[in-house]
C-alpha cells in the first residue's frame, strides 16, 4: 500500500523571493530543534544551494546529512529528499512550490515517497503546519538574519 503523501499550502504576506529564502537559507532558524536527532545538540540545518546541494543537521561537531536538492528554481521550486525518520538508504520527497499570491505569496508543500512501513514516521510529518508557522513567521518578519 503506498503511503500519501502530505500536502499543505499556505499564503505569506511577503514576496516569493523572500519565501524561498527563508525556506532554503534560514532553515535553520525555523526548523523545530525537537524534529531532530538529538534536540540538546542540534546546533542548525543548512542547505546547501544548487542540485546536488547537501541538507546538513550539525549536532557539535558531528553533522548529519538529511537528504540532496533536487530542484533548485529561486522564487519558483524547491525539492530534495529527506532522510529523516526513513530506513536506511530511503528517502522521502520534499516539494516546495510558490507563487504570487495578492500582495504577497503562496507555498504548496508536498512531502511524499514514504517507503512501506513508514506509517509511524508519515505520521510525526503530519506536524509539517506546525513546522511552518515558524517559517511564516520568520518570512513575513524577516528581522536581521543570524
Amino acid at each position: 500500500m503506498s503511503l500519501a503523501p502530505i500536502v499543505h499550502e499556505l499564503r505569506l504576506a511577503c514576496p516569493i523571493s523572500v519565501a524561498f529564502q527563508t525556506y532554503a537559507q534560514r532553515i535553520g532558524e525555523w526548523w523545530p530543534r525537537q524534529v531532530t536527532i538529538d534536540p540538546e545538540s542540534f546546533g542548525g540545518l543548512t542547505v546547501e544551494p544548487g542540485p546536488g546541494g547537501r541538507i546538513v543537521a550539525s549536532h557539535g561537531a558531528v553533522e548529519h546529512e538529511w537528504g540532496r536538492v533536487t530542484v533548485w528554481e529561486p522564487a519558483v521550486r524547491l525539492a530534495h529528499t529527506f532522510t529523516l525518520g526513513q530506513p536506511l538508504g530511503r528517502a522521502s520527497l520534499v516539494r516546495l512550490e510558490l507563487w504570487e499570491h495578492g500582495g504577497g505569496s503562496a507555498l504548496r508543500l508536498e512531502h511524499g515517497g514514504w517507503a512501506p512501513g513508514s506509517e509511524r514516521v508519515r505520521a510525526r510529518f503530519a506536524a509539517w503546519p506546525q513546522f511552518l508557522s515558524g517559517f511564516a513567521l520568520l518570512a513575513e518578519h524577516p528581522g536581521p538574519e543570524k
